[in-house]
């Protein structure tokens, strides 16, 4: 199965501020152009303002989302019960695209290919202008998906591995053991990524460039889950601890306390942005 955040009941009150924006406050992504944030919730994909929180628009989609992330022109939803991709822009355009089976996570590259992982199908789904143009076979259980330089990077919850594939070509590069239940995977400027290793209390720290190689683990003393990159800044969410993490150099710098069960984070001008599930809010701190 795919690793699942730990839970732990409200206990300091969280740091920064708080708005509710919709019960079941999941994957959150952000447009630095037009500064929205998009949320996945029960009732559809929330728009607000990254920097207040404030209510635009929810879209209602068709299944529901639980992971989001941003392509550079829409967001990118996968509905893993309808097996499809939802497209989002930033005004609420809405285009749906099959993929494979329980899509779990997406990426773009820069000319506009979409891959999804496809949980259920040990697959990657590549999706050109709304239409599914190729599947390739990748390790069991797909849950994260990014893309780096020419370097798309899937990480597979069940084999417990990170593989690397050519953008053009996704021939298979390399394979790394990557912990005891990795999650999630994010990517810096440096083609370096950086995997949430939920069961394994840590995350692992890879080089792309010139080929995959580990760097090093980081210890995090909980459960990581959401994760996200700003500069030479890492960020990420301890779900069993409901705290998180500032993360330079290697090594965790300072903590802050969280709504209960905080799943995703973002950043954008500095701020960041943690998505509460159990209360079903958003968290706004600026470091």
């Amino acid at each position: 199965m795919a690793q699942e955040p730990g839970r732990k009941p409200a206990g300091e009150p969280p740091a920064g501020r708080v708005v509710r924006v919709g019960a079941g406050a999941e994957g959150i992504a952000v447009d630095p152009s037009s500064g929205v944030a998009a949320i996945a919730t029960d009732a559809g994909l929330a728009l607000v303002d990254a920097a207040t929180g404030e209510p635009r628009e929810v879209v209602e989609l068709p299944a529901p989302a639980r992971h989001v992330s941003f392509s550079g022109t829409r967001f990118l939803v996968p509905l893993e019960e309808a097996n499809q991709l939802a497209e989002v822009s930033p005004d609420g355009e809405l285009r749906l695209t099959d993929t494979g089976a329980h899509p779990h996570d997406a990426a773009a590259d820069a000319d506009g290919r979409i891959f999804v992982g496809d949980e259920f199908a040990a697959s990657l789904s590549v999706l050109e202008d709304g239409r599914l143009t190729r599947t390739v076979k990748v390790a069991e259980q797909p849950g994260g998906v990014v893309v780096t330089g020419d370097v798309v990077a899937v990480v597979s919850v069940r084999a417990n591995v990170v593989e690397t594939y050519d953008r053009r070509t996704l021939e298979r590069l390399s394979t790394q053991n990557v912990g005891y239940g990795p999650s999630h995977v994010v990517a810096d400027a440096q083609g370096r990524l950086y995997v949430a290793d939920t069961r394994g209390g840590g995350i692992s720290v890879f080089s792309t460039r010139p080929r995959l190689r580990f760097e090093q683990r980081i210890d995090t003393g909980g459960q990581p889950y959401g994760i996200a990159v700003d500069g030479d800044r890492l960020w990420a969410t301890l779900s069993d601890r409901n705290q998180l993490l500032q993360i330079e150099g290697g090594r965790v710098v300072k903590t802050f306390p969280t709504p209960a069960t905080p799943y995703s984070v973002a950043v954008h001008r500095g701020a960041v942005l943690v998505t509460g599930r159990d209360d079903g809010v958003l968290q706004i701190v600026s470091p």
